[in-house]
C-alpha cells in the first residue's frame, strides 16, 4: 500500500510580517505674511477737516524753543491727529515762521503715520530763488509727495506733486492774506482746473486777534471725498504750511 505524505504541522507561531519603519515627511510651513498697516486710512472717509493750533506756552517761557501742537478733528469733532512740532531751541525766536522743523503726525494711539519735513526758506518777495518746499512721508521714510511755492507777485500759489514729481493740485490765495474781520480762503484746483476744495483761515474776533492770536488759532480744509487718503494728507500738509507762512507770529 502507498503511504500518504504526512501533513506538515502548523507552526505553532504565525509567520511574523516584516515591518518596514514609518518614514516621518515634514510638511512644508507655509507663512502667511502679516497684514502690512494701514496709514492714513482715517481720512479715507472725510472732507474736511477742522485744526486747532496751540502754541506750547511752557517751551517759549522755558528756553526750549517756539513750537506748536495741532489738533485735526472731523467736522463731530472726532480727535482724528495730533500734530507735534520739532525744532532746534533758537530757530523759533529768530525765525518766526519762516523756522525749519519737521512736524510729526500721529494718530489716536499714538503712532506716527505722516511726517512733514519743512527746510529753512525765504518767502518769494524776499528771494525768489529759495522758495517753499516741504516734502511729506507716511509712513516715515517713504515719500508721497510736496509742496513747492510758486514765484508770484501778488497772489500766493502753491503746487501739489507726488512722489514721482506729477502735479496734481495747484493752490492760489487771494491778493491780501491779512485775516481781518473776515476769513482767509486759499482756493484748491486740480492740475487741469477743476475746483476740488479750499483752506480757510477762520476770523475769531477782535478780542482773539489782539491778545490770543499768538497763542491759539483755528482753520481747515476741505476737500472732495473720493481724493485718495494721500492727496488728502498732502492737502493737510499744505494747509499746515500756509499756517506757517502767513499766521504764525
Amino acid at each position: 500500500m502507498m503511504q500518504a505524505t504526512p501533513i506538515p504541522a502548523t507552526p505553532a507561531e504565525p509567520y511574523a510580517y516584516v515591518k518596514e519603519p514609518l518614514v516621518q515627511v515634514e510638511q512644508p510651513t507655509v507663512e502667511v505674511p502679516e497684514p502690512e498697516p494701514r496709514f492714513l486710512h482715517e481720512l479715507s472717509s472725510v472732507d474736511r477737516l477742522f485744526i486747532n493750533k496751540r502754541l506750547r506756552v511752557k517751551s517759549v517761557l522755558f528756553l526750549r524753543g517756539k513750537k506748536n501742537r495741532f489738533y485735526v478733528r472731523t467736522p463731530e469733532q472726532s480727535l482724528v491727529y495730533t500734530i507735534e512740532e520739532e525744532n532746534s531751541w533758537w530757530v523759533g525766536y529768530f525765525c518766526y515762521g519762516l523756522r525749519p522743523l519737521q512736524l510729526h503726525v500721529r494718530d489716536q494711539t499714538g503712532k506716527e503715520v505722516m511726517r512733514i519735513n519743512r527746510p529753512y526758506a525765504c518767502t518769494s518777495r524776499v528771494l525768489p530763488c529759495h522758495l517753499q518746499r516741504i516734502q511729506v512721508f507716511s509712513p516715515p521714510g517713504t515719500s508721497i509727495g510736496s509742496i513747492e511755492q510758486i514765484w508770484t507777485a501778488v497772489r500766493p500759489e502753491y503746487v501739489v506733486k507726488r512722489e514721482d514729481g506729477e502735479e496734481i493740485f495747484w493752490i492760489r490765495g487771494p491778493r491780501v492774506t491779512i485775516s481781518c474781520f473776515r476769513d482767509i480762503k486759499f482756493h484748491i484746483y486740480k492740475a487741469d482746473g477743476a475746483a476740488v476744495g479750499s483752506t480757510c483761515k477762520r476770523w475769531q474776533g477782535l478780542l482773539h486777534a489782539m491778545f490770543l492770536a499768538p497763542v491759539t488759532d483755528r482753520f481747515g480744509v476741505a476737500f472732495e471725498r473720493d481724493l485718495s487718503v494721500e492727496e488728502k494728507a498732502l492737502l493737510l500738509a499744505a494747509t499746515l504750511l500756509l499756517d506757517y507762512m502767513y499766521y504764525d507770529v
